[in-house]
Formats: structure tokens, sequence, C-alpha cells
């Protein structure tokens, strides 16, 4: 496994209008299922932390973490990411350990504060030659009844130039967290349509747990080149666990049930890359 630039991957991706798994990581056992799913299907992937991640294990831990897996997987490109992030402090630290990339979030500001922050960051990171994604509008969550509201692409279009970010979020239709089964959020292709046209970088789907798989495989043909997955990965873990421990009520051995919970989530990761990237 080698450490790539997550701007290559993306971007090869997106000129062949395919779509970079990004995976949330939250234990060993789910960095483990990532890789190993990528490794078998021979496709690159980027493994993400968000800042409550970080603080359940260390930004220099994560980075060992890939490190040790890269002796391993020598041959698998992978890129580093921090998903999420709003504090320029843990940005820096992230970008200093050798992150492949970096998110600022600050769509909840208005659009002048947040051009504002995401142009620092992208300085900072343009040092580092680490290519940064950045948030446009507010996205809803599963707690939250209303859907997303959208941007006028001219707001998009001036937010891209200003910033020159390398990748955009925005509000398409779904949202973060996962309000039903698999096929419950949709894609709002008449404005993702629009946005593409718009700006001519890669987008990334947030929010994708929900959407089916044909909506994802046509969301690449309009310039969504990295999708997100984040919910449901926490959904296949918990679930598969319950399950087996329901199943082996006298299983004491973490190494055992925690490995299954895993099994369970590279087999989901695997049907994902599939649907996206080939």
């Amino acid at each position: 496994m080698f450490v790539v630039n997550s701007k290559k991957i993306i971007l090869g991706a997106y000129k062949k209008q395919k779509a970079i798994g990004a995976f949330n990581a939250h234990n060993l056992e789910i960095f483990e299922a990532i890789v190993s799913a990528a490794n078998l299907i021979k496709a690159p992937v980027i493994i993400q932390v968000t800042p409550s991640t970080l603080e359940y294990f260390s930004p220099a831990y994560f980075k060992d973490l890939v490190t040790t897996a890269g002796k391993i997987y020598p041959n698998l490109p992978i890129a580093i990411h921090l998903d999420h992030g709003k504090d320029i402090k843990q940005v820096l630290e992230c970008l200093e350990l050798g992150f492949s990339s970096v998110m600022v979030d600050a769509a909840e500001k208005s659009l002048s504060e947040n051009i504002k922050i995401t142009k620092k960051v992208v300085k900072i990171a343009r040092r580092f030659r680490v290519s940064v994604e950045a948030e446009i509008g507010e996205m809803p969550n599963s707690h939250k009844k209303n859907g997303a509201c959208l941007v006028d692409t001219e707001e998009v279009k001036k937010f891209v130039e200003e910033t020159k970010i390398d990748f955009l979020a925005a509000p398409l239709g779904t949202r973060h967290g996962m309000k039903g089964p698999e096929g419950a959020e949709h894609i709002n292709f008449s404005y993702l349509k629009e946005i593409h046209q718009a700006i001519k970088i890669p987008l990334v789907l947030h929010g994708a747990s929900g959407v089916a798989r044909q909506e994802l495989k046509r969301a690449r043909l309009y310039g969504i080149a990295k999708i997100n997955f984040d919910t449901a990965i926490r959904k296949i873990f918990t679930n598969t666990l319950r399950k087996f421990m329901g199943a082996n009520k006298t299983e004491e051995d973490p190494r055992v049930y925690l490995n299954a919970a895993g099994e369970g989530v590279e087999k989901m990761i695997s049907e994902k890359i599939k649907t996206i990237y080939f």
C-alpha cells in the first residue's frame, strides 16, 4: 500500500466517470475491512476520519495504522482524509502528519465567512502539496425532517473560484445518517447537473449510505468522483456484532466477535466499490 494525494486518484476517476469510495474508519477492525476490501478488488480507496473519531484515537495513531498496513498491502493506492474538519489547528496537525487531503467544513457560516476560512485552509494545505475539499450549503442529517437547502449556482461558482478548492461538497438531496433503508434517500439530479455544468472540479457526494446503487452509478456521469460512506458502515458493524453475540452468548473473546463484525463491513465495502468504481 502506498499513500497517494487524493487529488491524483479523484481526478483520475473524474476523467473516466468513475468515483472513489471514501470510507470512515472508526476502529481497527473497520480500518482493516476497508483496506482488505480495496486490496481484493484492486481499486484505489480513501480512508477518512472525522474530528470525533480523532478524539477516540489520535491522528498520529491513525497515521501509524496506515504505515503498518503499507507493509502488508504494498501495491494498494490509498489516500487518507480528514472528514468535516472544523478546527484549523486539527487540520494543520493532520497536514503535518502526512494526510493526503483535508476537508474544511464551514458550511454553517455565511458565504463570505465560509470563503474566508476555506481560503485560509487552502493556503496552508498548498504548502504541504495537499488537496482540499470544502462544503457549501447546509446538508440535513437523519434528525432533521426538512430536505437540503439548495445553493444558487452563481454562489457555488463564486465559492469555487475564490477559494481554489480541489473538490466540492454541496447539498444534493441526500442527508448525513440514514433516514431509512438503502434506497430511501435520493439525489437531486437536476440540481447536480446544474452544479456540474457550472464548475469544472470533481464533486463529492455526502450522505451516500441511504442511496440506491443505480443512483450512485448515475451520479458519476455528472461529476461525482468521491462518494462518502459512514452510517452504513456503523450500522453493518453494529448489527453484525449484535447478531453474532445473540447466536453466541457465551463467546468472550473480542478477537472473535469483532472479527465477525469486521467481515460484515468488508463485504459491504466490496459491494460499494464495485458499484461506484467499476
